[in-house]
């Protein structure tokens, strides 16, 4: 928990965390969490976008471990800009395909909503319905 606060007390406007879940199948994929600034956190969570207020953010520390920080780069107008796209989400509903926490932190940060996450997932996927095809032509 001490390692978890020293990395929150590192964080400057528009940096995301990114962590990994303590334990279970959770533990493959990435979850994202932007800081705004102010002791401000929001976040694309199972109830859609939302401010994380402190008590939660404690909570999610107890499943979640970061595992970096992910900066942001940019000038002041570019954090007032990436602030605003933030709050302009909030009350979006999460999907895990389609907006997921991902998506939602790569908004914010650069103004498009992608999840490296999904793109890979939907390759592997593709290639293991072609090796299963291929296989299957093999053995006729």
């Amino acid at each position: 928990m001490v390692k978890q606060l020293q990395l929150v007390n590192q964080l400057r406007p528009i940096d995301v965390i990114v962590a990994k879940k303590k334990n279970g199948l959770g533990r493959i994929l990435n979850h994202y969490v932007v800081y705004l600034g102010n002791g401000v956190f929001i976040g694309n969570l199972k109830d859609g976008v939302k401010t994380i207020p402190q008590h939660e953010l404690l909570e999610l520390l107890q499943d979640y471990e970061p595992i970096k920080i992910r900066r942001f780069t940019g000038n002041h107008f570019d954090i007032q800009r990436a602030t605003q796209r933030a709050y302009q989400k909030i009350g979006q509903r999460y999907s895990f395909l389609g907006f997921n926490c991902e998506h939602f932190a790569n908004w914010v940060q650069h103004g498009k909503e992608k999840s490296t996450q999904v793109t890979y997932g939907f390759l592997l996927l593709a290639g293991l319905i072609t090796l299963k095809i291929a296989t299957n032509g093999e053995r006729k």
